[in-house]
């Protein structure tokens, strides 16, 4: 079954955000992954209002998992720790 991680994000510094969406847009093209949605702009109709929106689709929850744990990923994650807060989470569907 298709899984999907969905990503929310806050940003706090744009430039070290754009350096870290590049660096994941390259891992992620070497991956099983592949871009569903990314938006800067959304309809809010609950809760706090994001600068960013993705939706990544793997084949299987165990491909999404192995991409966010990937060294390089957290790499890239840890060099950018203070740019933006996320709310990632990982969920299964058509």
């Amino acid at each position: 079954m298709a899984a999907y991680i969905v990503i929310r994000t806050k940003v706090q510094d744009p430039e070290a955000h754009a350096a870290f969406a590049e660096a994941a847009t390259a891992l992620l093209e070497k991956s099983d992954g592949e871009f569903v949605v990314r938006a800067r702009e959304c309809a809010t109709l609950e809760g706090e209002t994001p600068d960013v929106v993705v939706v990544q689709r793997f084949p299987d929850a165990a491909s999404a998992q192995a991409f966010y744990d990937s060294p390089g990923h957290q790499q890239a994650l840890a060099a950018a720790a203070d740019a933006f807060t996320r709310e990632v989470v990982i969920v299964e569907g058509v």
